[in-house]
């Protein structure tokens, strides 16, 4: 009987051992799962921290290191569209690619350095055609051409634009002949006229 007591208990404590172990696996998963959960909302509430930051803070260069670590688009395009300071709208139109934003700085930002850069990542071939016959700045312009595949807006920078490098840029990119022919016969820049008379068939 004494012996059966013994068996009784050793098998007790081998039970309560194994229900421990098993709980203590159990709960370490749970605080994992509890760690991982809160390391995501941390970075989740440390984006919205940024954001606030790139569009609220007062002082330009704290605004400049929180939009090159904002991964939001909707920020980067109210900075972009917004924000009083070029260089802190540069940035933000460096990390952008939502085009219906680009195209509104392409075409409507007053500083000429941002202007190209949004210039450099638009798509819109709309937006390209009013650049590339509109803007003031000829680097801005020459950005433009390079990008505009709109024959009737290359022949018109082709016969009509101011700079002779913006001029030479669409020549090369025209395959309207009668166009060609005209900046044969009439541009006043020797070497965009070596260039239309090059690729006259």
């Amino acid at each position: 009987m004494k012996n059966l007591f013994v068996a009784f208990g050793l098998l007790f404590a081998l039970n309560s051992c194994i229900k421990v172990r098993y709980e203590s696996k159990n709960v370490s998963k749970e605080e994992y799962k509890l760690e991982t959960s809160s390391s995501g909302n941390g970075n989740s509430t440390n984006q919205s921290t940024l954001a606030s930051v790139a569009l609220h803070d007062p002082d330009a260069e704290v605004r400049k290191i929180a939009v090159r670590k904002v991964k939001t688009q909707s920020t980067l395009s109210s900075v972009a569209l917004h924000d009083q300071n070029s260089e802190v709208r540069k940035i933000a139109v460096e990390r952008l690619v939502i085009q219906s934003s680009l195209s509104s700085v392409a075409l409507h930002d007053p500083d000429a350095e941002v202007r190209k850069i949004a210039v450099g990542k638009v798509k819109t071939q709309s937006t390209l055609s009013s650049v590339a016959l509109h803007d003031q700045n000829s680097e801005v312009r020459k950005i433009a051409v390079e990008g505009l595949a709109i024959q009737s807006s290359l022949s018109s920078v082709a016969l009509h634009d101011p700079d002779a490098e913006v001029r030479k840029i669409a020549v090369g990119k025209v395959k309207t002949q009668s166009t060609l022919s005209s900046v044969v016969l009439h541009d006043p820049d020797a070497g965009v006229r070596k260039l239309a008379v090059e690729l006259l068939e």
